[in-house]
């Protein structure tokens, strides 16, 4: 009797393992709705079972195993195949969401930017994207022009009665403020010793050169994968083939504590989104807010 369990049990465990998994993951299939790959292994793994339990028990026409065999084998091959494309296209789409958010946050940074530095000037955000681009490509922002250094020393008693009234203690070598003054002193007993060739003088620079045409920004797009910079491009979000634009959004004055100041927002959604398949494939990306003077981007809270 023993004989015979332990007999039967070599010749039909292995198959019947095959069978019932088979069955459970046939099972787990439907319930859970997996893909067609999933399911095809599923069936697979069934058939397998199936067969080399008729088989072990001597009912199974030898014929028809080889032909069960070769199309399990086809289907088996376009199981791989499927499966490989598979994986090739996720891959594919985890790399453009790589790129088009890193795209999408280097343009909206940009945007920020020029935002801010137009803010710094008139007041103000910029309302809409033709006036944007236009500031970019012809707008100017202030540069501190420096030429010289600060005297490592201390101030001296003329020095001191030129820049301050009351005779204040000299107890600190000269500061970068006192210096700058002091080189506007062209009478004063050490201009032609420490300050003749001393210069902080403030000018405005083109924007497009100052910011997107200097050695640092070019070399950072290049390494990034991005082409060169176009401003007009800044409005559009990436891989939509420009038919999709950023929502811009500003507030010329928003009551903020006892302040009135200009609010700004900046919004959309990528068409992709970090695990696929998720949220509609899009991802939502924004700087700023219309409530709060606030221009943080939302990748940086990530």
């Amino acid at each position: 009797m023993t004989n015979s369990l332990s007999i039967l049990l070599k010749k039909y465990s292995v198959p019947a393992l095959f069978f019932i998994v088979g069955l459970l993951l046939l099972v787990i299939g439907i319930m859970k709705k997996q893909d067609g790959m999933f399911m095809m292994a599923s069936v697979l793994l069934f058939i397998a079972g199936g067969l080399s339990i008729v088989f072990s028990a001597g009912n199974f026409n030898s014929k028809l195993l080889y032909t069960f065999g070769i199309a399990a084998g086809v289907a088996g091959g376009v199981t791989i195949v499927a499966s490989y494309t598979s994986v090739n296209e996720t891959l594919t789409y985890e790399n453009n969401y790589k790129a088009c958010k890193s795209l999408s946050k280097q343009n909206l940074e940009d945007v920020r930017y020029i935002q801010k530095a137009y803010a710094a000037k008139a007041g103000k955000y910029l309302a809409d994207w033709d006036a944007l681009e236009d500031f970019a490509k012809n707008g100017t922002v202030p540069f501190v022009e420096a030429q010289g250094i600060v005297p490592n020393r201390k101030i001296d008693t003329d020095e001191n009665k030129f820049l301050y009234t009351g005779n204040p203690p000299i107890d600190n070598n000269m500061t970068e403020d006192e210096a700058y003054k002091l080189s506007k002193w062209v009478d004063g007993p050490n201009y032609q010793a420490d300050f003749s060739n001393f210069k902080r003088d403030t000018i405005q620079v083109s924007l497009m050169k100052y910011k997107f045409g200097g050695k640092s920004y070019k070399s950072s797009r290049k390494k990034s994968g991005f082409g060169p910079f176009n401003s007009d491009s800044l409005r559009h979000i990436p891989f939509t083939g420009g038919r999709q634009t950023w929502k811009l959004e500003v507030l010329d004055s928003v009551k903020i504590g006892d302040n009135h100041l200009p609010t700004i927002k900046v919004s959309g959604e990528i068409p992709f989104a970090n695990i696929k398949g998720k949220n509609g494939d899009k991802e939502k990306m924004h700087f700023g807010s219309l409530t709060i003077s606030d221009t943080e981007g939302s990748w940086e809270s990530e």
